[in-house]
């Protein structure tokens, strides 16, 4: 394995030193990153385990050493030190690499001359916390691997022995997170303005799912000839103004309460304004303003689509880059698990002439920026056309995909849910996985959407699919074979698309039944299950 030498210099976060030469102003910061993050295990070459925290250092031993990515995770560490934990070392010696919790062994086994010293592997809790598993290393014939306890049985009938522990660690940690669509407010004047002229009601931002739930005394219930009960489309906490911070701390506390870990915010451009326009900036400006904001983490989702003055032309991409920087430049702003900072492109149709090409220079000046301003790298994900095509990425400059709704593929949802696994493995290498909740766009009926026969939505929506939808991807997670920063996070559509019928919002009918679900489903280590 001389090979594999070269792969390091000092363990945790030396791979992420190497940086190449457009990306040699920023850097990826993981000891921004408090959340556990996958231990991710290799085998060389001469068939010994190599383990790194690192998504940049594996993918490096893989492209450029031969190593192979092992399925699964050897429990979730974290990069940096903390209160009550325990450094554990990383050592190569000869054809292996061996992670030792104990001082005396590393010294020891350095002074002997037969192994080398390549520093901090990660942190791991030194007393059982709950949640967490005792973290064993193995050993046989010179190889040395690294598992939970509840793996002992099945590596001991392997022929591996007990060398001892490691610490404690969560076999899993999910990040689950939403997409907020934020223009339930006063400035949505083409809601408002559609809601006046088919209903006659003006300064009404929540026409259409205010008619169909049957949830207003003063608005006759307009289901627009679809049977069935829609009274789930009242919030639970009212049909509010989301422009209002005391509205978001609800939806911080609402969410993160359930375990959820981060807002993913539709973000949008006015040509003609040189600015996000004011009914979806508005709900941005609420969570800035919200007092328990640092509670949740947030990323910006970049929506330029090729209507409604709503494209990003090449002239504004420096402006629209700066206000990318001053989002990236919050305390609380989403972050991969190697300390990149996440954008995510739901649509990238209207940037510039929504060429390859176009795109391209969209990411690359977003990136500059991001490092002249703040010394820091962006990990940029195409949206779900990539997930189609897996040469897109490579295309438009991003570092990957993530996916998103399959209606147009998928009209059920039954389906949805039963092929999801084969979508999944069609994906690009570095993708963030997604689940959709729901899909249905009726409330859009007549005032936004004329035309009956455009209108989507799945009939066969139930929770309990949803649940299988959940289900199939933790066990994606936990078997993964990918090398990816983003392998333990899933966004959900959505947190309040209600027009679109993606409600993980607690409402009027369900509760906060979806976000049991969700916590259930996935057992997220944070929050609490709900019903």
């Amino acid at each position: 394995m001389t090979a594999a030498v070269v792969v390091v210099v000092t363990g945790l976060g030396a791979g992420d030193a190497a940086l190449t030469a457009p990306a040699a102003r920023a850097a990826s910061s993981p000891a921004k990153v408090t959340d556990p993050v996958p231990m991710i295990e290799l085998r060389t070459p001469a068939g010994g385990r190599f383990y790194t925290l690192s998504p940049r250092e594996a993918a490096a031993a893989v492209a450029n050493h031969g190593f192979t990515r092992e399925p699964g995770q050897a429990g979730y560490w974290r990069t940096s030190a903390f209160s009550g934990s325990q450094p554990v070392f990383r050592l190569r010696g000869g054809s292996g690499y061996l992670l030792t919790a104990s001082e005396s062994e590393r010294s020891a086994l350095v002074r002997s001359g037969s192994f080398k010293d390549e520093g901090v592997a990660g942190h791991l809790w030194a007393t059982q916390q709950p949640g967490t598993q005792r973290l064993l290393r193995f050993s046989k014939s010179g190889e040395w691997r690294v598992a939970v306890e509840s793996r002992q049985a099945e590596l001991t009938g392997q022929g591996y022995r007990v060398d001892g522990p490691l610490g404690w660690a969560h076999p899993e940690w999910i990040r689950a997170g939403a997409i907020y669509f934020g223009t339930y407010n006063p400035a949505s004047t083409d809601v408002i303005a559609a809601t006046k002229r088919v209903f006659g009601r003006d300064g009404d931002y929540w026409g259409g799912v205010r008619d169909f739930s049957g949830s207003d005394p003063a608005v006759p219930k307009n289901t627009q000839g679809w049977d069935g009960d829609f009274s789930h489309l009242r919030p639970a906490i009212g049909f509010y103004d989301d422009s209002r911070p005391e509205t978001v701390e609800r939806h911080i506390t609402q969410a993160t309460d359930a375990g959820l870990d981060f807002f993913q915010f539709y973000w949008y451009w006015d040509t003609g304004r040189q600015r996000p326009p004011q009914r979806f900036d508005a709900s941005l400006a609420a969570f800035a303003g919200a007092r328990n904001r640092l509670d949740i983490d947030y990323s910006l989702t970049v929506c330029a689509h090729p209507w409604g003055n709503l494209g990003i032309p090449k002239a504004d991409f420096t402006t629209v880059a700066d206000d990318f920087v001053r989002h990236f430049s919050q305390p609380n702003y989403l972050r991969a698990n190697d300390g990149r900072l996440i954008l995510t492109l739901c649509d990238r149709r209207g940037i510039g002439d929504g060429s390859d090409t176009d795109t391209q220079a969209f990411v690359s000046v977003v990136r500059q920026r991001a490092a002249a301003a703040l010394g820091e790298e962006v990990l940029v994900l195409g949206y779900w056309e990539a997930m189609l095509d897996p040469a897109a990425p490579a295309r438009w400059g991003t570092d990957g995909a993530y996916c998103g709704v399959r209606i147009d593929h998928e009209p059920s949802y039954a389906r949805y849910a039963a092929t999801l696994p084969d979508y999944l493995a069609k994906g690009p290498a570095q993708f963030m996985r997604c689940a959709a909740q729901g899909f249905d766009e009726r409330p859009r009926y007549p005032h936004l959407i004329p035309d009956r026969s455009k209108i989507r939505f799945y009939a066969d929506q139930s929770p309990e699919l949803f649940a299988d939808v959940l289900t199939a991807l933790r066990k994606d997670i936990a078997t993964s074979r990918r090398v990816s920063a983003v392998d333990n996070f899933v966004s959900m559509y959505a947190w309040n698309e209600w027009h679109e019928g993606g409600i993980l919002e607690p409402n009027a009918r369900d509760g906060c039944r979806y976000l049991g679900i969700v916590h259930t489903s996935l057992a997220l280590p944070t929050g609490k299950p709900c019903s």
